[in-house]
């Protein structure tokens, strides 16, 4: 009996029409511990994103243009029918339905998504235990890994500073405590890592900050080490999640994030919630001046392992390997640093057409031998000072006149939007046009952001800043850290994306206003095989010229000598 015929089977038995599995946890996060991963056990879909709608007769599968491909080969059910969300959205697809009801789990939809379920007037919403829970066997039981303390040496500030902090916010906002539902959030906050999810050091936990009172903190007793209740002392009270109601009792006012809080728990709340973004995610955006000393580091020791990778290339040849062969040598160099811990996503590794795919991830079945064309690797590690995320265009042979020309385009974008300056107060959603402009001009695109937040030894996407075509009216701030990552797709041919991490920081110029700028922190050559440098103008061949010494400065006392010999090449100046 196939697990999805078992769940609806179950549906039959509550009398529901509907239930929802998000891909989502309790956190909303991007990647889930192993006991959550309730929507790949249902379908197969193992992507980062996506949501089934099962009824009683199919299952609607919705996933984004990242995963299309994917999900076509990864779930082999026949009654799950696979749409893109761009086409119809899961509400979209609801409200074409006559009266209805739909089951969900309370602990996996957030306070935001329930609003919009409940704006669709033919549709009755019912919270119930979930029923995956019980039907799949062998549920893997949730994360037990230790807490790790990040020192302070890289974490910047305290754990009493950052409290401190907090409660100044609280007081601010007039209520007595926070819900901090991102696990992130309270790490940074509790400067502390964990191992419990993938390409992320997170703990499996939540917590309520109480206003000079300290924090109660939700998981299993047994992560905390005796230094690690060392580390919190009598700041933090730790508590089994099923005491949570007990907790709440005595809480007055509390704010809760809309886009993270569980159903569940503003249920439990009810009339002592007020529904504000989480302040704590603003403040972890902007980084100290520790902090980005560190992810300076980390970008350095992150260059040198991407040049000896990029070097290494150079002398195989490309028949000799696979998409996934390359990605396992690039992640073999990372290991060299001490301070590595690991990659901080999936690599990317797409070969001609799979570099079109923006999203694409090589499998055993999927991987391509390399030959002839463009490869595009998007990388990044997490290090104890810092996160990385870069990603580098490399031609395995003489590229076409308009690969080059594309690349150029793509090129003069990231610079465009890497010497900008802007005012005090200007968001990433109008700088977006900067990035796009010269492809504009050859009526060309691409379809996702140019820029999104990285975290400090946490996560790769984190908010609240990012640079896209989407509204935002988040204003770029000093020490906001930031991808600059234009691309160009052909579907079916190759894809081409360059991305630097940048942090935000003020002019060292005086003018009639307060201006910011970028300050690039990825180091690694760009492919000048792939430049068309008749099409880049004399502030742009500077930019690049400055930007390669800089490179080859930063690293080459780094490296062993053929490396360095051959990073002096790749550096020339144009």
């Amino acid at each position: 009996m196939s697990a999805i015929y078992s769940l609806q089977q179950r549906l039959k038995d509550l009398s529901l029409d509907c239930f929802i599995v998000p891909r989502s946890d309790r956190y909303q996060g991007e990647y889930v511990v192993e006991a959550d991963e309730r929507l790949a056990w249902l379908t197969g879909f193992t992507g980062s994103a996506g949501t089934a709608l099962v009824f009683q007769d199919h299952v609607a599968l919705f996933v984004d243009g990242r995963y299309t491909l994917q999900a076509a080969q990864e779930v082999t059910d026949p009654q799950v029918k696979i749409i893109p969300i761009a086409d119809q959205s899961p509400y979209a697809y609801v409200s074409a339905k006559s009266k209805m009801t739909l089951g969900f789990d309370p602990w996996l939809m957030s306070i935001k998504d329930q609003s919009r379920w409940q704006a669709l007037p033919q549709l009755s919403l019912i919270p119930i235990e979930n029923p995956i829970d019980s039907l799949w066997e062998d549920h893997p039981s949730r994360p037990l890994d230790t807490i790790v303390v990040h020192d302070e040496i890289y974490a910047g500030q305290s754990l009493p500073e950052k409290l401190g902090l907090i409660y100044e916010e609280l007081e601010k906002l007039n209520t007595e405590a926070l819900l901090v539902m991102a696990p992130d959030n309270l790490c940074w906050a509790l400067n502390c890592r964990g191992t419990d999810f993938p390409f992320t050091p997170l703990v499996d936990w939540f917590g309520i900050i109480v206003k000079g009172k300290g924090v109660h903190v939700f998981c299993d007793s047994a992560k905390a080490s005796p230094s690690v209740l060392l580390h919190f002392g009598s700041r933090v009270h730790l508590h089994a999640v099923d005491q949570l109601p007990d907790v709440i009792t005595q809480i007055k006012s509390i704010i809760l994030d809309p886009d993270l809080t569980p159903t569940y728990i503003q249920d439990l709340l009810k009339e002592k919630a007020t529904l504000k973004s989480d302040p704590i995610t603003s403040l972890k955006a902007c980084k100290s001046q520790v902090e980005l000393s560190g992810i300076r580091m980390a970008h350095l020791r992150d260059g040198v392992a991407l040049t000896k990778f990029l070097c290494w290339l150079e002398t195989q040849k490309p028949e000799d390997h696979t998409e996934i062969t390359v990605a396992d040598k690039l992640e073999a160099f990372r290991q060299e640093n001490d301070l590595y811990q690991g990659a901080s996503f999936p690599t990317i590794s797409g070969y001609a057409e799979h570099g079109a795919i923006v999203h694409y991830r090589a499998t055993e079945t999927s991987a391509y031998q390399l030959g002839s064309g463009l490869l595009l690797v998007d990388s990044g590690g997490q290090y104890l000072d810092g996160t990385t995320d870069v990603t580098r265009t490399i031609t395995l042979d003489e590229p076409t006149i308009e690969q080059k020309t594309n690349y150029t385009l793509v090129l003069k974008g990231h610079i465009t939007l890497a010497m900008s300056q802007f005012p005090t107060g200007t968001t990433g959603s109008q700088l977006d046009v900067l990035a796009r402009f010269h492809l504009w001009q050859h009526g060309l695109d691409y379809d996702h952001g140019t820029g999104h937040g990285v975290g400090h030894y946490l996560n790769v996407h984190e908010g609240p800043q990012r640079i896209s075509k989407a509204g935002n009216n988040v204003a770029l701030k000093p020490g906001m850290l930031i991808s600059n990552e234009p691309g160009y797709y052909k579907a079916g041919a190759y894809g081409i994306r360059i991305e630097n991490l940048v942090a935000v920081q003020r002019t060292n110029e005086s003018y009639e206003r307060d201006m910011l700028c970028f300050e690039t922190l990825t180091l690694a050559p760009m492919d000048r095989r792939l430049i068309d440098e008749t099409m880049l103008t004399s502030a742009e061949w500077q930019w690049l010229n400055a930007y390669h010494i800089k490179v080859r400065e930063s690293l080459l006392p780094h490296l062993d000598p053929d490396t360095a010999a051959w990073l002096v090449d790749a550096t020339a100046e144009l």
